[in-house]
Protein backbone atom coordinates (compact mmCIF):
# COMPACT_ATOMS: atom_id res chain seq x y z
CA UNK A 1 0.00 0.00 0.00
CA UNK A 2 0.99 3.21 -0.70
CA UNK A 3 2.55 5.63 1.38
CA UNK A 4 -0.02 8.57 2.94
CA UNK A 5 2.49 11.30 2.18
CA UNK A 6 3.81 10.20 -0.50
CA UNK A 7 0.18 9.76 -1.83
CA UNK A 8 -0.58 13.65 -1.22
CA UNK A 9 2.59 14.28 -3.06
CA UNK A 10 1.54 12.30 -6.26
CA UNK A 11 -2.01 14.15 -6.04
CA UNK A 12 -0.25 17.21 -5.64
CA UNK A 13 1.96 16.80 -8.55
CA UNK A 14 -0.89 15.22 -10.72
CA UNK A 15 -3.27 18.52 -9.75
CA UNK A 16 -0.12 20.60 -10.93
CA UNK A 17 0.18 19.17 -14.25
CA UNK A 18 -2.97 21.02 -16.54
CA UNK A 19 -1.96 24.60 -14.94
CA UNK A 20 1.58 24.38 -15.71
CA UNK A 21 0.21 23.16 -19.19
CA UNK A 22 -2.28 26.12 -19.21
CA UNK A 23 0.63 28.69 -18.34
CA UNK A 24 3.50 27.88 -20.21
CA UNK A 25 4.37 30.57 -22.45
CA UNK A 26 2.12 33.12 -20.52
CA UNK A 27 3.53 36.35 -19.68
CA UNK A 28 3.13 36.91 -15.67
CA UNK A 29 4.02 40.11 -13.89
CA UNK A 30 4.82 40.10 -10.25
CA UNK A 31 4.78 42.78 -7.70
CA UNK A 32 6.93 41.82 -4.63
CA UNK A 33 6.39 44.44 -1.65
CA UNK A 34 9.00 44.53 0.64
CA UNK A 35 7.56 42.55 3.56
CA UNK A 36 7.64 39.56 1.80
CA UNK A 37 11.71 40.24 1.19
CA UNK A 38 12.31 40.91 4.94
CA UNK A 39 12.75 38.35 6.15
CA UNK A 40 15.94 36.25 4.40
CA UNK A 41 14.55 32.66 4.64
CA UNK A 42 11.53 34.25 3.04
CA UNK A 43 12.72 35.88 0.62
CA UNK A 44 14.95 33.00 -0.73
CA UNK A 45 11.60 30.99 -0.38
CA UNK A 46 9.84 33.70 -2.88
CA UNK A 47 12.76 33.60 -5.28
CA UNK A 48 12.53 29.83 -5.71
CA UNK A 49 8.84 29.83 -6.40
CA UNK A 50 9.45 32.45 -9.31
CA UNK A 51 12.10 30.72 -10.59
CA UNK A 52 9.80 27.40 -10.66
CA UNK A 53 7.42 29.47 -12.39
CA UNK A 54 9.80 30.95 -15.09
CA UNK A 55 11.54 26.69 -15.44
CA UNK A 56 7.91 25.42 -16.55
CA UNK A 57 7.43 28.08 -19.32
CA UNK A 58 5.85 31.00 -18.07
CA UNK A 59 7.47 34.57 -19.23
CA UNK A 60 8.49 36.15 -15.62
CA UNK A 61 8.66 39.90 -15.10
CA UNK A 62 9.18 40.43 -11.32
CA UNK A 63 9.01 43.91 -9.83
CA UNK A 64 9.97 44.93 -6.63
CA UNK A 65 9.07 47.88 -3.43
CA UNK A 66 11.02 48.31 -0.60
CA UNK A 67 7.88 50.18 1.62
CA UNK A 68 9.71 49.03 4.86
CA UNK A 69 13.15 49.33 4.35
CA UNK A 70 12.67 52.79 2.94
CA UNK A 71 11.24 53.71 6.14
CA UNK A 72 13.93 52.14 8.28
CA UNK A 73 16.55 53.76 6.30
CA UNK A 74 14.52 57.18 6.48
CA UNK A 75 14.35 56.73 9.86
CA UNK A 76 18.43 56.27 10.04
CA UNK A 77 18.43 59.54 8.26
CA UNK A 78 16.52 61.68 10.48
CA UNK A 79 13.64 61.71 7.99
CA UNK A 80 10.34 61.44 8.76
CA UNK A 81 8.18 58.77 6.83
CA UNK A 82 5.04 60.53 5.37
CA UNK A 83 2.00 58.98 3.12
CA UNK A 84 -0.88 60.20 1.00
CA UNK A 85 -3.36 58.22 -0.18
CA UNK A 86 -0.94 55.02 0.21
CA UNK A 87 1.72 57.30 -1.73
CA UNK A 88 5.25 58.14 -0.28
CA UNK A 89 5.38 61.85 0.37
CA UNK A 90 9.25 61.75 -1.78
CA UNK A 91 11.26 64.88 -1.31
CA UNK A 92 14.91 66.16 -3.16
CA UNK A 93 16.40 64.25 0.01
CA UNK A 94 14.19 61.31 0.66
CA UNK A 95 14.49 60.34 -3.37
CA UNK A 96 17.86 59.60 -2.82
CA UNK A 97 17.42 57.27 -0.11
CA UNK A 98 14.35 55.29 -2.02
CA UNK A 99 17.08 55.21 -5.07
CA UNK A 100 20.01 53.30 -2.88
CA UNK A 101 17.41 51.01 -1.13
CA UNK A 102 15.41 49.96 -3.93
CA UNK A 103 18.33 50.00 -6.59
CA UNK A 104 21.41 49.11 -4.69
CA UNK A 105 19.99 46.92 -1.84
CA UNK A 106 16.78 45.25 -2.59
CA UNK A 107 17.39 44.96 -6.67
CA UNK A 108 20.34 43.76 -5.88
CA UNK A 109 19.77 40.92 -3.49
CA UNK A 110 16.89 39.79 -5.27
CA UNK A 111 19.10 39.18 -8.27
CA UNK A 112 21.30 37.75 -6.55
CA UNK A 113 18.69 35.28 -4.74
CA UNK A 114 16.77 34.26 -8.73
CA UNK A 115 20.67 33.59 -9.96
CA UNK A 116 20.85 31.15 -6.98
CA UNK A 117 17.40 29.67 -7.96
CA UNK A 118 18.89 29.21 -11.40
CA UNK A 119 17.68 32.06 -13.26
CA UNK A 120 19.06 34.78 -15.40
CA UNK A 121 18.05 37.42 -13.80
CA UNK A 122 18.96 41.10 -15.16
CA UNK A 123 18.47 44.19 -12.47
CA UNK A 124 16.54 47.16 -13.84
CA UNK A 125 15.16 50.01 -13.00
CA UNK A 126 12.94 52.62 -14.82
CA UNK A 127 15.97 54.57 -16.33
CA UNK A 128 17.56 51.37 -17.86
CA UNK A 129 16.71 51.25 -21.60
CA UNK A 130 14.72 53.70 -21.54
CA UNK A 131 12.70 50.99 -19.47
CA UNK A 132 9.84 53.52 -18.22
CA UNK A 133 9.14 57.32 -18.28
CA UNK A 134 6.75 59.12 -15.73
CA UNK A 135 5.56 62.43 -15.28
CA UNK A 136 5.07 64.02 -11.26
CA UNK A 137 1.96 62.99 -10.19
CA UNK A 138 -0.29 64.22 -6.88
CA UNK A 139 -1.94 62.92 -3.63
CA UNK A 140 -5.91 61.94 -4.53
CA UNK A 141 -7.02 65.41 -3.68
CA UNK A 142 -4.25 67.21 -5.67
CA UNK A 143 -1.97 67.20 -2.55
CA UNK A 144 1.81 68.04 -3.38
CA UNK A 145 3.66 64.45 -2.98
CA UNK A 146 6.75 65.96 -4.22
CA UNK A 147 8.86 63.59 -6.42
CA UNK A 148 6.98 60.71 -6.95
CA UNK A 149 5.68 59.44 -10.12
CA UNK A 150 3.00 57.98 -12.48
CA UNK A 151 4.31 56.07 -15.09
CA UNK A 152 3.58 57.27 -18.69
CA UNK A 153 5.46 55.10 -21.15
CA UNK A 154 6.59 51.60 -20.70
CA UNK A 155 10.06 49.86 -23.56
CA UNK A 156 7.67 46.73 -23.76
CA UNK A 157 9.41 45.61 -26.73
CA UNK A 158 12.95 45.85 -24.10
CA UNK A 159 11.08 43.50 -21.69
CA UNK A 160 10.09 40.77 -24.63
CA UNK A 161 14.09 41.14 -25.83
CA UNK A 162 14.99 40.14 -22.44
CA UNK A 163 12.04 37.20 -22.23
CA UNK A 164 13.14 35.76 -25.68
CA UNK A 165 17.26 35.51 -24.41
CA UNK A 166 16.18 33.43 -21.12
CA UNK A 167 16.40 36.55 -19.37
CA UNK A 168 14.02 37.33 -16.26
CA UNK A 169 13.68 41.38 -15.31
CA UNK A 170 13.72 42.15 -11.83
CA UNK A 171 12.46 45.74 -11.72
CA UNK A 172 12.99 48.59 -9.31
CA UNK A 173 10.23 51.23 -8.91
CA UNK A 174 11.82 54.71 -9.74
CA UNK A 175 11.50 55.95 -13.41
CA UNK A 176 12.61 59.61 -14.88
CA UNK A 177 10.43 62.58 -15.96
CA UNK A 178 11.34 63.84 -19.58
CA UNK A 179 13.85 65.93 -18.51
CA UNK A 180 15.48 62.64 -16.47
CA UNK A 181 15.03 63.45 -13.22
CA UNK A 182 14.58 59.74 -11.02
CA UNK A 183 10.84 59.81 -9.45
CA UNK A 184 9.78 57.36 -7.16
CA UNK A 185 6.60 55.73 -8.23
CA UNK A 186 4.58 53.17 -6.49
CA UNK A 187 5.47 49.75 -7.14
CA UNK A 188 2.01 48.72 -7.25
CA UNK A 189 1.11 51.08 -10.21
CA UNK A 190 4.43 49.92 -12.15
CA UNK A 191 3.70 46.29 -12.03
CA UNK A 192 0.13 47.36 -13.30
CA UNK A 193 1.60 49.47 -15.65
CA UNK A 194 4.17 46.75 -17.16
CA UNK A 195 1.44 44.12 -16.87
CA UNK A 196 -0.90 46.43 -19.27
CA UNK A 197 2.08 47.10 -22.10
CA UNK A 198 2.90 43.75 -22.26
CA UNK A 199 -0.84 42.30 -22.19
CA UNK A 200 0.13 40.19 -19.56
CA UNK A 201 -2.00 36.58 -18.93
CA UNK A 202 -1.31 37.56 -14.67
CA UNK A 203 -0.81 39.85 -12.84
CA UNK A 204 -0.28 39.24 -9.86
CA UNK A 205 0.95 41.02 -6.19
CA UNK A 206 2.46 39.79 -3.39
CA UNK A 207 1.40 41.82 -0.10
CA UNK A 208 1.29 41.44 3.66
CA UNK A 209 -2.11 40.99 3.48
CA UNK A 210 -4.37 37.64 2.71
CA UNK A 211 -6.22 39.97 0.11
CA UNK A 212 -8.92 41.85 -0.30
CA UNK A 213 -11.80 42.16 2.21
CA UNK A 214 -15.26 43.04 1.82
CA UNK A 215 -14.89 44.07 5.75
CA UNK A 216 -12.12 45.54 6.91
CA UNK A 217 -13.33 45.05 10.56
CA UNK A 218 -14.23 41.31 10.27
CA UNK A 219 -11.26 38.56 9.30
CA UNK A 220 -13.85 36.18 7.78
CA UNK A 221 -14.88 38.81 4.85
CA UNK A 222 -11.87 37.87 2.70
CA UNK A 223 -13.66 37.82 -1.00
CA UNK A 224 -11.73 34.89 -3.00
CA UNK A 225 -12.53 36.03 -6.13
CA UNK A 226 -14.38 39.35 -7.77
CA UNK A 227 -14.54 40.60 -11.09
CA UNK A 228 -13.53 44.18 -11.91
CA UNK A 229 -17.07 46.07 -11.91
CA UNK A 230 -17.54 45.37 -8.35
CA UNK A 231 -13.84 46.01 -7.74
CA UNK A 232 -14.62 49.62 -8.99
CA UNK A 233 -17.60 49.53 -7.03
CA UNK A 234 -15.31 48.92 -3.19
CA UNK A 235 -12.39 51.03 -4.51
CA UNK A 236 -13.83 54.05 -2.48
CA UNK A 237 -14.23 51.96 0.70
CA UNK A 238 -11.07 50.52 0.69
CA UNK A 239 -7.98 51.49 3.17
CA UNK A 240 -5.59 54.22 1.65
CA UNK A 241 -2.99 51.44 1.29
CA UNK A 242 -5.07 48.96 -0.25
CA UNK A 243 -6.52 52.05 -3.22
CA UNK A 244 -2.98 52.43 -5.56
CA UNK A 245 -3.40 48.77 -5.47
CA UNK A 246 -6.72 48.52 -6.51
CA UNK A 247 -6.61 51.14 -8.88
CA UNK A 248 -3.45 49.46 -10.38
CA UNK A 249 -5.50 46.41 -11.41
CA UNK A 250 -8.43 47.72 -12.59
CA UNK A 251 -6.08 49.97 -15.02
CA UNK A 252 -4.70 46.32 -16.03
CA UNK A 253 -8.13 44.76 -16.61
CA UNK A 254 -9.09 47.42 -18.13
CA UNK A 255 -5.56 47.45 -20.77
CA UNK A 256 -6.03 43.73 -21.41
CA UNK A 257 -5.00 41.85 -18.89
CA UNK A 258 -7.34 38.51 -17.93
CA UNK A 259 -6.86 38.34 -14.34
CA UNK A 260 -4.80 39.85 -11.41
CA UNK A 261 -3.96 38.64 -7.67
CA UNK A 262 -3.77 39.78 -4.22
CA UNK A 263 -1.79 37.18 -2.25
CA UNK A 264 -0.18 36.98 1.32
CA UNK A 265 3.80 36.74 0.37
CA UNK A 266 4.03 35.91 4.04
CA UNK A 267 2.79 32.66 3.21
CA UNK A 268 5.37 29.66 2.40
CA UNK A 269 5.11 28.84 -1.18
CA UNK A 270 1.50 31.50 -1.77
CA UNK A 271 2.73 32.00 -5.39
CA UNK A 272 2.46 28.04 -5.79
CA UNK A 273 -0.38 27.26 -4.20
CA UNK A 274 -2.36 30.38 -6.50
CA UNK A 275 -1.13 29.24 -9.60
CA UNK A 276 -0.91 25.48 -9.22
CA UNK A 277 -3.63 24.26 -6.89
CA UNK A 278 -7.63 24.35 -7.96
CA UNK A 279 -8.27 25.84 -5.14
CA UNK A 280 -5.74 28.37 -5.12
CA UNK A 281 -5.56 31.14 -1.86
CA UNK A 282 -6.08 35.20 -1.63
CA UNK A 283 -8.06 37.28 -4.12
CA UNK A 284 -8.29 36.94 -7.47
CA UNK A 285 -10.16 39.47 -10.34
CA UNK A 286 -11.44 38.44 -13.15
CA UNK A 287 -11.45 41.01 -16.30
CA UNK A 288 -15.47 40.71 -16.77
CA UNK A 289 -14.02 41.27 -20.56
CA UNK A 290 -12.23 37.95 -20.50
CA UNK A 291 -13.50 34.17 -20.89
CA UNK A 292 -9.61 33.05 -19.80
CA UNK A 293 -7.85 32.05 -17.01
CA UNK A 294 -11.31 30.51 -15.66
Amino acid sequence: MMDASIASKTHTLAEALPWIRRHHGATVVVKIGGEALEDPKQAASVAEDLALLALVGMRLVVVHGGGPQVSKAMDLAGLEPSFVGGLRVTTSESINIVKSVLIGTINFELVGLLRNAGLAPVGLSGADGGLLRAEVSSGPAGEDIGMVGRVTDVNAALLDSLLEDGYTPVIASIAPDAEGSPLNVNADAAAGAIAASMKASKLVYLTNIEGLYGDLGEAGSLISELEDNALRALLPNLSSGMRPKAASILAALDAGVAKAHILDGRVEHALLLEVFTDEGIGTQVLSSQEAVWT
